[in-house]
């Protein structure tokens, strides 16, 4: 028995929400959708404002739930009532969790990096065009020549240091603060790799490697956002090239202001 459009669809904060269609769940969380179909649900219960979607577990079993908040309680009461008519009158009694898929809704580090890329390229066009604006007015226009080409040499390698260096800042915030798993290689996939998250649905990671496991660690708010683990050799290799571009850019940006202090000190050519 299919779900049907009478069933209201619930709606929580900033976008998310839980709705029916056809022979499955549709829940949309801050950062990814999550397809359950019936087949995979026990019951829906009314938890006051959140409604708790229990799995189908094995015998003997602990069921996994899926949860969401922040919905009205008389529509989610509806709902509940809705779905749990639509479900089969005998459920399958297998983990429930295995029949999830997941869909991204974008990468939240890939959003903070590009932001802090346009400010800090927005701060450094700034201070360059600060630095011309001084020179210019103590009347000595003549240091542009070494403020503009040392400030654009510095704001470049600074900008693309710091976001080359992201993904391995994440690896470290991750391998302190998140969960550290194994993740297996999928049957039949060479770069697909599997792991669980605490709420028992698998996800997957890519990545090229030629061992059965490889070690993962994945944001506890967030079980979908994960890393692969590198060697300490790798780490080591990517820290010295990302330190070597941000370097770089601090030597440019020290010769614009080299020049721009050459130049108000009077210094002869300038």
């Amino acid at each position: 028995m299919s779900i049907t459009s009478p069933i209201p669809a619930l709606r929580g904060p900033d976008g998310t929400g839980l709705r029916a269609e056809g022979q499955a769940l549709l829940l949309r969380r801050a950062r990814e959708e999550l397809h359950i179909p019936l087949k995979a649900v026990a019951r829906v219960r009314v938890e006051g404002r959140a409604v708790a979607v229990e799995l189908t577990a094995a015998p003997g079993a602990a069921p996994h739930v899926q949860r969401f908040a922040g919905v009205d309680e008389a529509a989610a009461g509806a709902f509940a009532d809705a779905v749990n008519a639509a479900l089969p009158e005998e459920p399958e009694t297998v983990d429930g969790a295995g029949y999830i898929s997941g869909t991204r809704l974008g990468d939240p580090s890939a959003g903070k990096v590009f932001r802090a890329i346009k400010r800090g390229a927005l701060y450094g066009s700034l201070a360059i065009v600060a630095l011309c604006v001084l020179v210019i007015a103590t009347g000595h226009a003549a240091a542009i020549i070494i403020v503009v080409p040392s400030g654009l040499l510095g704001l470049f390698f600074l900008v693309l240091g710091w976001a080359a260096s992201s993904p391995s800042r994440e690896e470290r915030r991750l391998r302190k603060h998140g969960v550290t798993v194994a993740a297996e290689r999928a049957p039949g996939e060479q770069s697909t790799y599997v792991y669980t998250d605490p709420e028992g649905l698998s996800r997957t990671v890519q990545r090229f490697a030629d061992t059965w496991t490889i070690d993962v660690a994945y944001d506890p708010q967030d079980p979908g956002h994960v890393v692969v683990l590198r060697s300490r050799g790798m780490r080591a290799l990517d820290l010295t090239l990302t330190g070597s571009g941000l370097l770089i850019g601090l030597v440019g940006a020290a010769g614009a202001v080299t020049g721009t202090v050459l130049a108000l000190l009077g210094v002869d050519g300038l």
